[in-house]
């Protein structure tokens, strides 16, 4: 089959590889697509990947091969899966915090397994509802759409756990800082979740464009630090919110956060940093903020995320900006390398 295989920094390279074989636990599937997400572009940019690893872990495709102890899977299902093996063995695993298992960058799918930049995809100990998850079939929406949503079920499950931790309900504002994949989705499901209002920022006018399409009130912060704090204050009578997710990855954000949240908010921390940042820690102290990380999914965040787009409360057609053939994987990362063209870019097999 063919696959994209990283081979250095910047580099891409689509190869004929060995066709993956399902074990008695494990499934195949013919790969629909795969989003290029943030932690890639990290990835490509750095050459911090391992030479010869196929990347990607957004994907979304077709069951072809079903292990023989495989429970409740057939051939022809229509599947998305949690790209996090984890160890089960480490303290993290035994203290129930699977998804932060010490492990799991060395034994994932994407990452030290092969990922769905392939035509297929192996997933190890595959079990329905836990580690692997059937697209939800719509009425309104024919099977390509179905495997196109499924692409986008994993970052919305990053995004589902952050505003998870955000403790959202009716009445609270929130903020969400960065409008890339992650951000739209924790725009919408906090208004799934009964936040009110939620404002998006983000400089690029395609991603402020996007936000609006689906019912998010827009700020552009090149307009001056004033832009965000009138625009709460015209929303909710003062410049603070009670929610701010931030994931733009911009560090200076971090401590823009500080200043726009509410007393006893919470901020919550969903971006990739890639260097040190600086906040005022009184403004927390003094404001008894709750500054809070959140890093990758459960199987509960997948169940909740389909569950969203299942029920039309998260739309995620508008997202996909960018459909790019296998054959041209690296033009895709260079798609995506552009903010102000570029929400998410999908690389196809067909």
């Amino acid at each position: 089959m063919r696959a994209g295989v990283f081979r250095g920094k910047g580099r891409i390279e689509v190869e004929d590889v060995p066709d993956p074989v399902a074990g008695p636990a494990d499934v195949v599937l013919d790969v629909h697509g795969c989003g290029v997400c943030g932690s890639d572009i990290g990835q490509f940019r750095a050459g911090s990947a391992r030479d010869g690893q196929i990347m990607g872990h957004e994907f979304a495709g077709t069951v072809v091969q079903v292990g023989a102890r495989v429970e409740g899977i057939a051939e022809g299902d229509r599947l998305t899966g949690l790209p996090i093996q984890p160890c089960g063995d480490c303290r993290r695993c035994r203290a129930g915090l699977a998804h932060l298992c010490e492990r799991w960058t060395t034994r994932s799918i994407a990452f030290g397994l092969p990922g769905g930049f392939a035509e297929r995809l192996r997933i190890p100990d595959a079990r329905l509802g836990q580690n692997v998850h059937r697209l939800p079939d719509r009425p309104d929406a024919g099977p390509e759409a179905a495997l196109d949503a499924g692409t986008l079920v994993e970052p919305l499950s990053v995004a589902v756990h952050a505003v998870r931790l955000a403790d959202p309900g009716p009445g609270r504002s929130a903020v969400v800082t960065g409008l890339g994949t992650i951000g739209l989705q924790a725009a919408q499901t906090l208004r799934a979740r009964g936040c009110g209002p939620v404002v998006g920022v983000d400089p690029a006018p395609l991603r402020r464009a996007v936000a609006e399409e689906l019912g998010i009130v827009t700020v552009d912060p090149t307009l001056g630090e004033d832009a965000l704090a009138g625009t709460l204050c015209a929303l909710t009578g003062d410049g603070e919110a009670d929610i701010v997710v931030e994931a733009s990855g911009v560090g200076a954000l971090v401590a823009g956060a500080m200043e726009i949240v509410r007393p006893r908010g919470t901020v919550v921390l969903v971006a990739l940093y890639h260097s040190p940042t600086t906040f005022e820690p009184m403004r927390a102290v003094q404001r008894e903020v709750v500054l809070r990380g959140s890093a990758n999914v459960t199987p509960e965040d997948f169940r909740d995320a389909i569950d969203l787009i299942g029920s039309g409360a998260v739309a995620t057609a508008s997202l996909l900006t960018h459909r790019v053939p296998l054959e041209r994987v690296q033009e895709a990362f260079e798609a995506q390398l552009d903010a102000t063209a570029a929400v998410k870019v999908l690389v196809t097999t067909r």
